[in-house]
């Protein structure tokens, strides 16, 4: 079985998450995509953050419509039905500082028989270096990179020797969400 993991504090959850998901299950040899909620990133500040609890309630819900409208428009055979969106607590329950190179390694040793691939955007590339053992992460598992603005995604892929997804640049952002919100405006076109 092959897992991609595709880690968020989905602060909150948007359309731009489920397109590079749909992404990865419509043109990716993967049987699942598991979007790992982050209570807290160690290079975020925490004060940007919902409640934890309250973000991965809205992932498990998010998560059900997008499998309900998906088995509706793929029923028709049974490996497309295979395929499917999965919501992960594993940091949660994991000690902290939390890092992805070590919530990688538990579920490695957890689910050997999956292969898991990192999915993470051209901007977490760019300051890879930067995470907890971010080049160890690159020599030990397979990383798949989609496009973000301002960033040469086939430049970074290159020099780190990953995978770049030829995904939809989708111009969106939690942080430009949670402005519009605290603004006064309406951002329901772009939430999930």
């Amino acid at each position: 079985m092959r897992c991609a993991l595709y880690f968020g504090s989905f602060n909150p959850l948007h359309k731009g998450h489920i397109a590079i998901a749909r992404y990865v299950l419509e043109n990716c040899d993967v049987d699942c995509v598991r979007l790992i909620l982050s209570p807290h990133n160690p290079l975020k500040k925490g004060d940007e953050l919902q409640d934890a609890r309250q973000r991965l309630l809205a992932l498990r819900k998010s998560v059900e419509k997008f499998n309900r409208a998906w088995r509706k428009e793929k029923c028709g055979t049974d490996e497309e039905s295979s395929k499917r969106l999965e919501a992960s607590d594993i940091e949660f329950h994991l000690p902290e500082p939390l890092y992805t190179y070590n919530t990688l390694k538990y579920l490695r040793e957890r689910e050997p028989e999956t292969e898991f691939v990192l999915v993470i955007g051209a901007d977490n590339l760019a300051i890879i270096e930067n995470w907890y053992r971010g080049t160890d992460l690159l020599r030990e598992f397979p990383v798949w990179v989609y496009p973000r603005k301002g960033f040469d995604t086939t430049l970074l892929c290159q020099k780190y020797g990953v995978t770049c997804l030829d995904a939809p640049l989708k111009d969106i952002s939690s942080t430009m969400i949670r402005e519009g919100i605290a603004a006064g405006r309406n951002m329901d076109e772009y939430l999930y």
